[in-house]
């Protein structure tokens, strides 16, 4: 039995549309683009090509563990570098387990209320279209999309009065519904134009989508007034550092020749039956770290589940359109002179060493439609000293993780992979087979095509488990240079300890140092 059930790409695509009213004739009569905006503080020329530094955080959005929160950790922890930081991403996964609403409150709002208008008000901030004082960006993870199965969400509904009895009910991190296919994420985070009467929407537009960018009108993103994004994936700009902010969701349908039909419904019985016997084992328990490795299991086994489900969904649909957009989006910042480096950000990492993700079907079809995106780049700027892309952040992998990748065929080669998504939920160990990631080439040989250079996660040190957020900084000047500070906390003896790392330069050469 599913724990969660996952909405189609076209109906996650769908959805997200009539929620911003894409392209409709409203804002194509404003020549409104949708899909970036400004920084209201980067009006500033004096900014241009100037050092800043941001804040990046992942798979943070948990109610468990109610006596010593992980979220609020490393919340604390960023808060430390929260004076002049640029901005904070979140790689996703902002609310678990399904994305609901009624979790935002103990799970997101109370864990960094620093970061929103009243926050310290946390148990009255209304979880709908939430403003921050400090830019505070998204994307959506895979559980942000999420809905309970109907019998899941029949059971959790007659025992909630149970659960918030035994006070379960945030370390299960489910109440009764779900996200409502994204809706909840949406109301959050982003300008849900279908709220707007008729009648105010072309006030609405005039007065939030207020600021242009080459040649375009976009939304004005004002910091403790207007923080709502535009879409589900966007595009800004600080510093001459251009970021792109990509929904991996609607870019995971598998490949073709993503495995064997008998084999994977094999799996599928096999799966199913594991997480029975982890439901009998769950019921069973009532000690917090118990109960919390066997929530940890079981949120493996779903995500294991739902890997196979797609691998048998071979007709599943292509996000073509953010794909597009993607690469025409590259091409313009290689050929704008104003543009110094480029920054993208996803929820599902293209290369990752932790356990459980390396050989999933999310992990290869971003991978491969990734690299489509970045060959045609590559073709149509022609030679460049500069990387396609500077630095490309990620979340889904429960860790903190930086990987090289080497001559892998594409585009993609010598770039640098970041995954920052160890800031709450369960962490998950490294894989066995170790740090340096193979793949097959067309003749069928295993070449290595990337090597993580540090990963921190369960059993990172002496057997600790470490939680993690980081610190981006930016250079000053051209060529872009990066250093990354990882951030990272661990429990031992019931107390809470920093761990100080070294700083990581990009670019960098292999010099593994986990």
């Amino acid at each position: 039995m599913n724990l969660a059930s996952d909405p189609s790409i076209q109906i996650k695509i769908q959805r997200m549309q009539e929620r911003i009213r894409w392209g409709q004739p409203a804002l194509q009569a404003r020549g409104i683009d949708q899909t970036q905006f400004v920084l209201d503080h980067d009006q500033q020329p004096s900014e241009q090509d100037g050092a800043f530094h941001f804040l990046v955080v992942g798979d943070s959005g948990t109610g468990r563990h109610r006596l010593h929160s992980p979220p609020r950790r490393i919340a604390e922890r960023l808060l430390e570098h929260k004076q002049d930081a640029a901005f904070l991403l979140h790689t996703g996964d902002v609310v678990y387990l399904v994305g609901a609403t009624a979790q935002y409150q103990r799970n997101f709002i109370r864990p960094y209320r620093e970061w929103l208008v009243d926050g310290m008000q946390w148990e009255t901030v209304s979880p709908k279209q939430l403003t921050f004082n400090q830019p505070f960006l998204p994307v959506p993870g895979n559980h942000d999309y999420y809905d309970l199965a109907f019998p899941i969400r029949l059971v959790a509904g007659l025992t909630l009065p149970f659960r918030q009895h035994l006070q379960w009910f945030h370390d299960v991190d489910a109440g009764w519904r779900g996200s409502r296919q994204g809706e909840a994420y949406a109301r959050a985070f982003l300008d849900v134009l279908h709220d707007i009467p008729a009648a105010r929407l072309a006030h609405h537009l005039d007065k939030v989508y207020s600021a242009e960018w080459n040649g375009r009108r976009c939304l004005r993103y004002r910091p403790g007034v207007q923080t709502s994004l535009p879409n589900r994936y966007y595009r800004f700009r600080h510093a001459g550092v251009d970021v792109f902010a990509i929904d991996s969701n609607t870019l995971i349908a598998p490949l073709k020749q993503s495995g064997n039909h008998p084999e994977l419904i094999k799996e599928l019985k096999a799966l199913k039956q594991e997480q029975a016997q982890r439901f009998q084992e769950l019921a069973s328990l009532r000690n917090e770290e118990s109960r919390d490795g066997v929530m940890d299991e079981l949120e493996t086994l779903q995500e294991e589940l739902l890997d196979r489900q797609r691998r048998l969904n071979t007709q599943a649909t292509v996000d073509h359109e953010q794909l597009q957009w993607l690469r025409d989006g590259l091409i313009e910042s290689h050929q704008d002179p104003s543009s110094r480096g480029r920054i993208a950000m996803l929820h599902h990492p293209p290369y990752v060493s932790e356990k459980t993700k390396w050989n999933q079907a999310d992990t290869q079809a971003i991978r491969h439609r990734l690299r489509e995106v970045l060959d045609d780049v590559a073709k149509t700027i022609g030679q460049t000293t500069q990387p396609l892309i500077d630095v490309v952040m990620s979340g889904h992998a429960h860790c903190l993780e930086v990987l090289r990748s080497h001559e892998t065929g594409h585009a993609d080669r010598n770039l640098h992979w970041v995954i920052c998504g160890g800031s709450g939920y369960g962490l998950r160990p490294q894989r066995r087979d170790g740090a340096v990631l193979e793949e097959r080439n067309r003749s069928d040989q295993l070449r290595p095509v990337a090597s993580s250079e540090l990963f921190i996660g369960r059993n990172w040190r002496n057997g600790m488990s470490a939680y993690s957020g980081l610190r981006v900084d930016v250079s000053a000047g051209r060529p872009l240079r990066i250093q990354l500070t990882p951030l990272v906390s661990y429990r031992d003896n019931g107390c809470w300890h920093d761990a100080e790392l070294a700083t990581i330069n990009l670019p960098m050469h292999s010099n593994r140092t986990n």
